[in-house]
């Protein structure tokens, strides 16, 4: 599709309803009988209809006033309003762009929602159909959408009527190009079974080429498979050792996924630094025991099943643990004259701060994420400044991070681990630090344990002095089930066991016996 000529204007056709859409008629098509329960939910549903629409385009004129694209108020606004709607930052910067876009590029159209002419849901449909609409586009629709009978047209009318309108600037004006698209994008399985997959998007004709060029390696792989079967030596690309134990060659589509993971990417001699960090694996201890069926998680933020936790448990031959103080999970501190945290107390972050801790801020910080002081360093006079320790650090995205750097965000943080963040002059929020990597129902149950470990020391101590001679020791409480909300208080759990993460931790003899 071309695009039209420059400084023509689509046509401005007539879209007007056969009837009016109204309760009365709504009533009539469905045959309902006037005064009856049906017809006055129909009526109550119109005005429901128009009270949403009204109050939608109230909402745009007060989000619109929150948007800033030339300065940073606007990201700082964002915070403000992920917290306010319980949404992430990401959503809340797209929906005040949504509402600037509402009242600045569409204010005819906007004015026909304020009248409820127009249903909320109609103009979300049009502001995302504009995105990539110039401003001299969007007045054109604006002019035409305004004018149109929306108080009566259907659904499908306008749907139809507007597609056409927006396809009339050209494909390139609804879509990006196939260049444009190009994006290799990861997806968790929503099911979470333990699987994800990469979606690579981009001209048909690059991912055709890659599709041919993993196919022939492929195809060339497992014929020095079939070889190396017959020839008694070990065979490539191996993974799981199925050809040396079953003496067949991998399927095609193994072999691709094999090729695909376990081959260096070629950067045409750019140097690729490490990662400075391990892959996390975080397995809950009761879970490695087969006590429990609580998830692990990968890099913090991606569930992974107990069967699969296990596995992977099963075939490191180390695995490292945590133990942190059973009352506040402190962390030794670093002499000030340090500023760098050490690669563990990196690692040891990881945990409690996988993603930014900005609230609302969901970008996984896990590998490209940078430890900030929350008080800052003093670089002149090291003692007198922010102490490189745990209880003063967290991971913040660059974003976040350039944004304190610059003093617009301002986070200080409380005794109890909490940290109140100073928005610019407008604002404070709350977010509290993870403690631990327990699930509720497992941190419950290591907590019952302790209780009666306690219990029955304090029994055999009262026997020890002659006060409980002829008294039994009561019976073991049965175990609490946690209520979903509030969370119970974690910040006393002795004991976290995770695989395979690489962090210091306390000597084991400070502890007393586990009951457990």
């Amino acid at each position: 599709m071309t695009q039209p000529p420059a400084g023509t204007e689509p046509p401005e056709p007539v879209v007007r309803a056969r009837k009016p859409l109204d309760p009365e008629e709504f009533a009539a098509r469905s045959f309902m009988e006037p005064g009856c329960l049906e017809a006055h939910l129909a009526q109550e549903l119109f005005a429901a209809q128009q009270a949403e629409a009204r109050a939608y385009a109230e909402h745009l004129r007060r989000m619109a006033m929150f948007w800033d694209e030339s300065s940073d108020d606007g990201d700082l606004y964002a915070i403000l309003v992920a917290d306010a709607r319980r949404i992430t930052v990401n959503q809340a910067s797209t929906q005040l762009h949504a509402a600037y876009t509402a009242v600045t590029g569409f204010p005819h159209t906007l004015a026909r929602l304020e009248a409820g002419d127009l249903p909320a849901h109609w103009f979300e449909l049009m502001l995302r159909r504009v995105r990539r609409l110039t401003p001299d586009q969007c007045r054109q629709v604006d002019d035409r959408v305004s004018a149109w009978d929306l108080a009566n047209i259907p659904s499908d009318r306008f749907t139809r009527e507007l597609g056409k309108l927006i396809a009339w600037f050209g494909a390139a004006a609804v879509r990006e190009t196939p260049a444009e698209q190009r994006n290799v994008g990861l997806e968790v399985n929503r099911d979470h079974d333990g699987t994800a997959r990469l979606a690579i998007t981009g001209p048909v004709h690059e991912i055709v080429g890659l599709s041919h060029r993993l196919d022939a390696a492929a195809r060339a792989v497992q014929n020095d498979q079939r070889h190396a079967v017959d020839e008694g030596r070990p065979a490539p690309f191996d993974i799981d050792g199925d050809v040396s134990r079953d003496g067949h060659h991998m399927t095609l589509a193994a072999l691709r996924y094999a090729i695909l993971t376990r081959t260096m990417l070629d950067t045409a001699g750019v140097e690729v630094p490490g990662s400075r960090f391990r892959l996390q694996v975080v397995v809950p201890a009761m879970t490695l025991l087969g006590e429990s069926d609580a998830p692990g998680t990968i890099d913090g933020t991606i569930p992974l099943p107990a069967p699969m936790a296990r596995h992977l448990a099963a075939g490191e031959p180390t695995w490292y643990r945590i133990l942190t103080d059973p009352s506040d999970g402190t962390f030794l501190p670093l002499p000030p004259t340090r500023y760098s945290p050490t690669t563990t107390m990196q690692e040891h972050l990881r945990l409690l701060d996988p993603v930014c801790a900005v609230p609302g801020c969901t970008r996984n910080v896990c590998t490209v994420g940078e430890s900030d002081h929350i008080e800052e360093y003093d670089h002149d006079n090291p003692e007198k400044g922010g102490q490189t320790s745990i209880e003063n650090l967290h991971r913040l995205c660059w974003k976040h991070h350039m944004m304190k750097t610059r003093g617009l965000l301002d986070p200080v943080r409380g005794p109890d681990g909490s940290t109140t963040w100073h928005i610019g002059e407008i604002e404070r929020l709350s977010a509290r630090q993870n403690r631990d990597l327990l699930t509720p129902e497992i941190a419950a149950a290591l907590q019952h344990s302790w209780d009666v470990y306690e219990e029955m020391l304090a029994w055999d101590d009262a026997r020890w002095r002659g006060l409980l001679q002829d008294a039994e020791s009561p019976a073991p409480a049965p175990v609490p089930v946690p209520e979903p909300e509030p969370e119970p208080d974690r910040s006393s759990i002795p004991l976290a066991d995770v695989v395979p993460v690489r962090v210091p931790y306390t000597d084991p003899a400070t502890y007393p016996d586990p009951p457990f």
